[in-house]
């Protein structure tokens, strides 16, 4: 609990003392500065929310929004140590190295026998680099910079080849968890990927965030891209094309057993339980083609050692391949009237025809082969997809080098069920207008545009804060420190901006 004092000061100024370990779970809950009910006159007080880092200057300045004008200010409850000048409604606070956390500021609004309340926030993100600084309680530190802030302890020996126990405190509550690191290439990172999974019984979901209730998540890791959204664009455009399964993703801000890794993309974990969310059975056959042997010919450098070459098995049933090796060799050597006719049998030809979409238009190179997720329920025979994996998207490959937007492929080659579809008289052009269409609606410049500027609006201080953390190691990286054209955080936002522009003028013209 914590002790409040209003000093009414003829100079117009009231100070409060707080006991500096309460925050926003117990400010929000401040009593009334004056007796009796509230009697409103009109001024619909209000102040935009301040962010500041730990140890600068906070400011809120009060306003009355409605017609009327306030006579003088109370303030009601605030921070440890800040001051309230109670003629013009601005509470100025100095923060210090404990003061990292979501701060409730309420004030009345006065004018006569009328007092309207009105409230705002002052967020302090922790300053984790600063020498002295006091470590953040994760059950009180639940944002930074507008983003919720997910705590992640776990032993330091994780790896990723089994489960580790842990916890995940989000949200001031603390949820037992297992966990893993998570990724090929990325999991030598020196800022990881993880998979966490919850309990059936405590399973994480965020409706503040339209995060669904979901058993297992994936933390992804922003080091490999400086704009900070491709992964998340990607996912958003195959929602927009598809719709029927969705991949659900929000940012948050990752601390790892107190230390602070960043800005990252939560997101589905695949597997048996987001089938079902889907609409399907947890227990079918669930694949994932991990290497680009997995695309449908006969052959990759020659003869394959089986037609399921390229997969995993990560979930289902006694793993025979038997339905996934039906598949592939149906779709490698059935001839053109067989192919006409069953292929509508052995996979959600839609879903297909969105994977395509999805990857030509992202120049998703690395995703259009591997990186798919298969289904199948043998009760219930047929393929469905899932996308994954887009760090090689959008103007950069998956060692973050610069791809043109003038790049004419359209994966065939990589991929023998486009190639086959696109030139089937039944489905082919069936998938180009669809394909089409959606250049025409959700696809279009201004759309994609629209989803930018709600990520970086949403995103730009934590990502200018990760930037600072990691730019040198990302620059000095042995995957891809060869480069030469580097861009900083501002000019990969803008060079990947422009690029989606110029990627819809191309496909526009060169489309197959």
């Amino acid at each position: 609990m914590f002790s409040l004092l209003l000093l009414a000061c003829d100079g117009g100024t009231a100070v409060i003392p707080v006991d500096t370990a309460d925050t926003a779970a117990n400010l929000d809950s401040g009593g009334d500065a004056l007796p009796g009910d509230e009697a409103e006159f009109g001024c619909a007080p209000d102040a935009t929310d301040a962010s500041v880092d730990e140890g600068e200057t906070a400011t809120l300045q009060f306003a009355c929004t409605g017609a009327a004008k306030a006579e003088s200010w109370a303030l009601v409850s605030g921070p440890t140590g800040a001051t309230f000048d109670e003629t013009t409604g601005t509470l100025t606070w100095k923060t210090d190295l404990a003061s990292a956390g979501e701060w409730v500021v309420k004030v009345e609004a006065v004018k006569g026998e009328g007092h309207e309340s009105g409230k705002a926030r002052v967020w302090v993100a922790d300053a984790w680099d600063a020498r002295g600084n006091t470590p953040v309680d994760p059950l009180t530190y639940t944002y930074e910079y507008g983003l919720p802030v997910l705590h992640l302890d776990v032993p330091d020996t994780i790896d990723g080849y089994s489960m580790w126990p842990g916890t995940v405190t989000y949200k001031g509550e603390v949820h037992e968890i297992e966990a893993q690191v998570r990724g090929a290439a990325s999991s030598y990172y020196p800022k990881k990927s993880y998979r966490v999974d919850f309990t059936p019984q405590d399973e994480f979901r965020d409706d503040d965030e339209g995060f669904p209730k979901r058993h297992s998540i994936v933390l992804t890791s922003t080091f490999d891209d400086n704009s900070y959204f491709r992964q998340k664009l990607c996912f958003d455009i195959w929602n927009l094309l598809d719709g029927s399964h969705r991949v659900e993703t929000m940012f948050t801000v990752v601390y790892l057993n107190g230390e602070y890794l960043g800005l990252y993309l939560l997101g589905d974990h695949i597997d048996g339980n987001w089938w079902e969310d889907q609409g399907h059975w947890e227990g079918g056959n669930l694949y994932k083609s991990v290497d680009h042997s997995a695309n449908f010919y006969s052959t990759y450098g020659g003869p394959k050692s089986s037609w399921h070459s390229g997969y995993e098995q990560k979930e289902g049933l006694e793993a025979d391949w038997a339905d996934l090796d039906g598949f592939v060799q149906f779709v490698a050597e059935s001839n053109k009237g067989d192919f006409e006719a069953g292929i509508a049998d052995y996979v959600d030809l839609e879903m297909i025809y969105d994977w395509w979409a999805l990857v030509i238009f992202t120049e998703a190179d690395d995703s259009a082969g591997k990186n798919a997720y298969l289904y199948n329920d043998p009760n219930n025979p047929k393929f469905y997809y899932a996308p994954w994996d887009f760090n090689h998207s959008l103007g950069q490959t998956w060692q973050t080098d610069r791809e043109p937007a003038t790049y004419a492929e359209d994966f065939t080659g990589s991929n023998n069920l486009f190639k086959r579809l696109l030139a089937s008289p039944t489905y082919g052009a069936a998938m180009s207008q669809r394909f089409a269409d959606a250049r025409a609606s959700v696809l279009t410049p201004d759309n994609l545009d629209a989803l930018i500027d709600v990520y970086v609006a949403r995103t730009d201080p934590s990502a200018r804060r990760d930037w600072d953390k990691w730019q040198a190691e990302y620059r000095a990286y042995g995957g891809w420190s060869w480069r030469t054209n580097w861009t900083d955080y501002d000019e990969e936002v803008d060079y990947t901006r422009q690029w989606v522009h110029d990627r819809w003028d191309f496909v526009e013209s060169w489309a197959p």
